[in-house]
């Protein structure tokens, strides 16, 4: 009886890490995981520079604060993970899925988001610097105030996305669809450096 009971006790301690706490010492260790199983890990305010997680499980991470610069996060999983504050220029997310995370300031500066996947993301006051964006599928995701420059929207469709206040500098929205309240507060909002004519005005 009492060796069934520290059983138990055993496998409830387990779970309660959803994480793989072998896989979370190789990245603190060597700063390198591919294919690591880091659910729910808490990675807040970390140095992971230059860092490789790709096709690494990260939903429900807590990144906050982190500095991901040139880390690879090719193909991981991201959903529901929180990146508010996160520094990530020049980090590698194609094919990444970075659907509902909390990304609220996080800086995105020529990253690589070819083929990536935001859906129910929250990006406010994030800085997206240099994007090509083209392939990206963005769905019911939140950009009130952030700031985007120089970047490529180009054949997305936006009208579910939140761009109220939104400042963009020297960006196009070639063949995008807006609704027509989107275009307007862009045209009324920005300056003549981004380039809205070629946008699909929608209802």
């Amino acid at each position: 009886m009492i060796y069934k009971f520290i059983f138990t006790i055993l496998i409830v301690a387990s779970s309660l890490y959803a994480f793989d706490k072998n896989d979370l010492n190789d990245l603190l260790k060597n700063k390198s995981c591919t294919n690591c199983d880091l659910k729910d890990a808490n990675l807040s305010g970390l140095d992971l520079r230059g860092s490789d997680l790709s096709e690494s499980d990260l939903s429900g991470a807590n990144l906050s604060n982190s500095n991901l610069e040139k880390s690879n996060l090719y193909g991981a999983n991201l959903d529901g993970a929180n990146l508010t504050n996160v520094n990530a220029r020049l980090a590698n997310f194609k094919q990444t899925n970075l659907s509902h995370i909390k990304g609220k300031g996080l800086v995105l500066k020529a990253s690589f988001l070819v083929g990536a996947k935001i859906v129910d993301a929250n990006l406010s006051q994030a800085r997206l610097w240099k994007l090509n964006l083209t392939k990206t599928v963005i769905k019911n995701s939140n950009f009130k105030e952030a700031a985007i420059a120089m970047s490529k929207l180009d054949g997305l469709d936006l009208r579910s996305s939140n761009l109220k206040n939104t400042i963009l500098w020297k960006s196009s929205f070639k063949n995008s669809k807006l609704t027509k309240t989107q275009c307007k507060d862009i045209m009324d909002s920005n300056d003549s450096t981004v380039d809205i004519k070629s946008a699909k005005c929608m209802p």
